[in-house]
């Protein structure tokens, strides 16, 4: 046995291998010891799982497209990474002086290459330092430094080198040899073995050859540019003194030292992980997943090594470490059996990059015009299935001859998918009409007969699929239908799911989808139907059904976000919107999940899976926008299986706001109506609470819009490495036009925006299609998009890009506009994919390998206020933040409440906060910055202030408009009719006030007869936000009466919300009636204002003593929506500051 460990220079290293070649390094040897006699041949050994985890129970399954036997072409490399600990090569003294890279080049040629059948443990002689890049016909040679021997091991590929025909071919010197024992041994041996373990499937172990040297798998080998194109992951890399670009990739080395060439130290290899023939980066083609470490401190392991290979008996250090004891050669057989499954397990660490290195097919194959023909049509009989299983297809046609060809969708060189598998049938089927559901409008086709099945091999990667259905019988017809082969063991870096619960519910197939058709609704909407049914053919791209249209499916937007993830090899598998729901614990095995282009129906275990998941730490990017807006459940199937997750439901309840009309106890309106939850179950949630987005603009058409970053936001670390981060103050950065559109989200407060939320860009505009309510009604006003990141406090990062188009940034490969991409779009999402730990595997040309960020130091913030205010004044808050972690000030938030709920300041060095109290006592002022990278600050203890005044009780409190500046910009009278309960008197009027509404406003108080009882002016306004005025003298109400209260603009731009007085609106003794509020009278001069318009509230309120002694106003604790940003709902009940009152709770002054 050995009785001496061997040690990873420069710390330690860890290879995750991917691809077929063998990897021989050699350190510098010591004068062997009688007990270091090895026997005359090397030897090699692998150990591996099987590729897809258990579905084989370990066993080793025999592929020949995977078969990476030793044979006579194999081609000898070695590179020099390990020192012995009793050698000269000493670790902890700096290197010795290395010769020119041009030297070690023209060393490493005359040396020369080995081929044929050689002796793996032929020792060459070699200077220390960089040996060079040589490639041959049948592979490449490659040295390292500090190896004063090389030593030679067998080597053979898999399949043809992908890159084999963008390389130098220019032959090398050759030496033949004897054959080794590594490919025709069956001897028995003993020496160290050194496990390279990573997971969660690819394993390598290897046994030590001659002059101490290593043997084990590498993927992609070496580009003739001296790029070495393998993965690596270095442990450790600073300690060991090696210098690594900027970037954060190893430094490069090439027959001449280039741009980018950054010389390496202390026996760390010197070799790139870009490849600039191809300008693509290979590096992270094993996801980066998996780490190792040797410590002297390593746990000892009993046993066998693991997956098939060389059998050992002794004691195994886990990571790096020795094996002592017999070794013994398994037979050959079995020997290339865990060759092959060596490849393949490593493959699965990224399958994405070998799949996509596969022959595509071009989109004029597997394309097809819009919806595709109504003469052949069908569905899978199911959205998705796990590799392995099988699917169905039912399909419609009078075709006696048709084929369907199976593509999976993916880039494949730019070609976009590629065929898999064809199923050929002949014969007449005729199928019967579909079914229909009068009562909900739902058409199912579910009584069809299955006209084929396909079975997914067990070794298909995950992806979105089209069965594309092709007559032959000499009439032309072709059509589309999509499904998802599942992964269900992946642990992938990333799961990407389909919007496919929008595609059905725009579908109108069969006459009706949920917006319109031959449905039993009735009012808004008529003609829709309540549930849409799986079982149908998908005409949505094709236009079929009310509103529906290429954007509403997979070509939309979807497909650009799938094309360009595999174009950059990142490690992704698929699942479908149903999938989210049913399989919702499948999203807590990846690190990132993906939600792109028009996904605007979600159910409600869907949104609580992802939320559970982000809540574990799964990342969360939304590159879509209008998204978790519709509040979905799940039925079974009309027909007579009753297949579950067949029958998609949404009554849109926010559409019949008074009563609810789903049968079942659970909402289904918007997600953020809360008017008919209770009793329903699962209103008044608003998407925000997840995505930090809330939907505001609704259908803009064709008018799309251009993203800009303005120069306060260009220093965010989310625009690094692009042009944006070149800004100078005054300047702003225009994404390319039509990414803001069509639909697009705002990030609000509305008190369940999540802390701590950054907004990575700004722009403003005005539209026509603004929601201004839960969900019924659209109008003129002026909308601000933002780009939105925060982080959970489970540390998962969460990005809201807030608009339908965003991929459309990162390919051009969709339907509708043609637009450009732009690389600012591409970079700074493979920046947000570094800071979540996830690297590409083929980066694109022009772009920039991120790394992620090691700052978790949180800003600081200092706040300046005055010490005391008046009762109903305007308090304006200031206040510094400084960044001293490495990152930026990203914003500030602000709690006039002791930290019971924030609200965003403005500003982010310098910020200020406008706060307007409205109950005299003692406050707490707190802040809390966050930083570009998402760290946020724990606010200190705050500011007092004290407030005194007489306190008054508001209809409003500090709630917000939905609109805040509306398109109006006439001159007019707007005010709200209310009612007090309990004798009093109105000190004063409010009104919010939004940023375009400027010039005087005059406040008026009128008699339920039209007569004016009193008014006032407003002044010290601010910007924008509540602003207040007092009367001269405060006027006696009497109980039971109906009074007025209205303030006047010449300017317009009002503050809106349409709807809000469907119902009675109470606050303590103040009650404004429904009927006939929200009130308005056009004109220049103030007039009493009596028109109304759709029950909308215009903002306008008071501020009222009643006559009794005054007491803290109580909170109602509210069901369920509680959160620390204040917002609709307390969950607690108790004392509530008057900021936070709400219309059920309630006064014990009430009379």
């Amino acid at each position: 046995m050995y009785r001496n460990a061997r040690r990873w220079t420069s710390r330690s290293l860890l290879l995750d291998s991917l691809v077929p070649r063998w990897l021989t390094v050699g350190g510098k040897g010591r004068p062997r010891k009688p007990a270091d006699k090895r026997e005359d041949s090397a030897q090699l050994a692998t150990s591996v799982q099987t590729a897809d985890g258990n579905k084989h129970d370990g066993t080793l399954v025999d592929n020949p497209h995977n078969n990476a036997a030793l044979n006579e072409h194999d081609v000898g490399q070695s590179a020099g990474v390990i020192g012995d600990a009793d050698s000269g090569v000493d670790i902890s003294h700096p290197a010795p002086s290395l010769p020119a890279l041009p030297d070690a080049f023209a060393a490493n040629r005359e040396t020369g290459v080995q081929s044929g059948n050689t002796a793996a443990s032929r020792l060459f002689a070699h200077t220390p330092g960089f040996a060079g890049f040589e490639r041959d016909a049948h592979g490449v040679a490659f040295g390292a430094q500090s190896s004063l021997y090389r030593s030679y091991a067998g080597m053979s590929l898999i399949g043809d080198d992908p890159l084999a025909p963008y390389l130098p071919q220019s032959p090398a010197p050759r030496v033949s040899g004897e054959g080794s024992a590594a490919v025709t041994g069956e001897r028995a041996h003993s020496g160290n073995v050194v496990i390279l373990e990573s997971s969660p499937s690819a394993q390598a172990t290897a046994h030590q050859t001659g002059a101490d040297s290593l043997a084990f798998g590498m993927p992609f080998g070496v580009c003739g540019c001296g790029y070495f194109t393998s993965p690596t992951r270095i442990l450790d890399w600073a300690h060991g003194g090696a210098v690594l670009q900027q970037d954060g990739q190893l430094p490069g080395t090439r027959l001449t030292e280039g741009p980018d060439f950054v010389s390496t130290i202390k026996r760390a290899i010197g070799a790139s992980t870009s490849d600039p023939l191809l300008d693509r980066n290979l590096s992270p083609l094993s996801g980066w997943r998996g780490t190792a470490t040797w410590t002297a401190d390593s746990t000892i392991l009993n046993g066998s090594l693991p997956g098939g290979g060389e059998i050992g008996t002794g004691t195994a250090t886990k990571g790096i470490g020795t094996l002592s004891g017999s070794v013994t050669t398994p037979p050959s057989t079995q020997r290339s059996l865990t060759t092959q499954n060596l490849a393949a397990a490593a493959a699965a660490n990224n399958l994405i990059v070998l799949e996509n290195q596969k022959q595509g097919n071009p989109e004029s194959e597997w394309g097809i015009d819009g919806a595709g023909s109504s003469n052949i049509e069908g569905f899978a009989t199911d959205i998705s299935v796990d590799n392995g299983k099988t699917i169905s297809f039912k399909i419609n046609t009078n075709s006696t001859n048709y084929r369907i060809d199976i593509y999976r969708l993916g880039y494949y060189g730019g070609m976009g998918a590629r065929k898999v598998d064809t199923i050929q049938h002949t014969g007449l089927q005729t199928q019967p009409n579909p079914l229909r559901n009068a009562s909900t409008g739902t058409v199912d086709a579910g009584n069809w007969a299955v006209s084929a099945s396909w079975t997914a091999p067990e070794d298909a990667v995950s992806g979105v699929y089209i069965a594309k259905l092709v007559r032959q019988d000499g009439t032309s017809g072709q059509n589309h239908i999509p499904f998802i082969v599942r992964d269900d063991d992946s642990q992938s870096d990333i799961v990407f799911q389909t919007a496919d619960q929008t595609w059905q519910a725009y579908n109108g197939w069969g006459g009706a989808n949920l917006y319109g058709g031959n449905g039993p609704a009735t009012g808004q909407g008529a003609g829709r139907a309540y549930a849409v049914s799986y079982n149908r053919p998908i005409a949505t791209r094709g236009g079929v059904g009310t509103f529906a249209g290429p954007q509403d499916y997979l070509f939309g937007a979807e497909y650009a976000g799938i094309y360009w993830l595999e174009q950059n090899g990142y490690d992704v598998s698929y699942l479908s919107g149903v999938d989210a729901d049913r399989y919702g614990s499948l999203l807590l095995n990846h690190k990132t999940y993906i939600d792109a282009g028009h996904d605007e129906y979600w159910s409600g275990q869907q949104s609580t899976n992802v939320e559970a998941a982000r809540d574990a730490g799964v990342n969360l990017m939304f590159w879509s926008g209008n998204e978790v807006y519709w509040r979905t459940r799940w039925g079974n199937a009309y027909s007579a299986d009753g297949t579950p997750y067949r029958t998609l439901i949404s009554y849109k309840e926010t559409f019949s706001p008074t009563a609810s009309i789903d049968p079942s106890n659970e909402w289904t309106g918007t997600f953020r109506d809360p008017r008919l939850s209770p009793p329903a179950v699962g209103g008044g949630n608003p998407e925000n609470s997840l995505t930090g987005q809330l939907f505001k603009v609704d259908d803009v058409g064709s008018n799309l819009q251009a993203i800009t970053i303005p120069y306060d936001d260009a220093n965010l670390r989310f625009w690094r490495n692009t042009s944006v981060a070149n800004l100078q103050p005054g300047q702003t950065a225009t994404l390319t036009k039509n990414y803001l559109g069509y639909e697009w989200d705002e990030a609000v407060d509305n008190g369940f925006d999540p802390a701590g939320l950054v907004k990575l860009s700004s722009t403003t505009l005005p539209v026509s299609t603004y929601l201004l309510d839960y969900g019924n009604t659209t109008g003129n006003a002026t909308s601000t998009h933002n780009l939105t990141l925060y982080r959970a406090p489970s540390g998962a990062l969460v990005f809201g890009a807030g608009t339908v188009y965003w991929t459309w940034g990162l390919s051009d490969n969709h339907d509708n506009q043609a637009t450009p991409t732009d690389p600012r779009v591409q970079q700074a999402m493979v920046n947000l994919l570094a800071d979540m730990g996830i690297q590409p595997g083929t980066l694109q040309s022009g772009l920039v390998a991120a790394t992620g960020s090691t700052d978790n130091v949180a800003p600081t913030s200092i706040i300046t206020v005055p010490a005391t205010a008046a009762v109903g004044s305007t308090v304006t808050i200031t206040g510094t933040a400084a960044d001293t972690g490495g990152g930026v000030v990203a914003g500030v938030e602000v709690s006039t409440d002791n930290g019971a709920s924030w609200h965003p300041a403005t500003g982010d060095e310098n910020w200020t906060y406008s706060w307007s109290p409205q109950v005299a006592g003692s406050y707490t002022i707190r802040s809390r910055a966050v930083d570009d990278n998402i760290n946020l600050e724990t606010p200190s203890s705050g500011r007092t202030v004290t407030v005194s005044g007489p306190s008054y009780t508001s209809l409003f409190g500090s709630a917000t408009p939905a609109v805040v500046n509306t398109d109006d910009t006439s001159a007019v009278e707007l005010g709200v009719k209310f009612q007090t309960s309990a004798a009093g008197t109105i000190t004063g009027i409010r009104f919010y006030k939004g940023s375009q509404d400027t010039g005087t406003h005059t406040g008026s108080l009128w008699s339920s007869t039209g007569t004016r009882l009193a008014t006032l002016t407003f002044t010290n306004e601010t910007a924008s936000g509540w602003q207040t005025a007092y009367f001269t003298s405060p006027v006696a109400l009497t109980a039971g009466q109906t009074y007025t209260a209205s303030y006047h603009t010449n300017t317009g731009h009002y503050s809106t919300t349409a709807d809000y007085f469907i119902s009675n609106v109470t606050s303590g003794p103040l009650t404004a009636p429904a009927t006939g509020n929200g009130v308005y009278t056009y004109g220049s001069a103030s007039l009493y204002p009596t028109s109304t318009f759709r029950s909308t509230n215009y903002w306008v309120d008071v501020m009222f003593n009643p006559s009794a002694s005054n007491t803290t106003p109580t909170a109602v604790a509210d069901a369920g929506n509680a959160t620390e940003k204040g917002g609709v709902a307390n969950g607690s009940g108790g004392v509530v500051a008057s900021g936070n009152v709400l219309t059920n709770d309630t006064d014990a002054d009430a009379g």
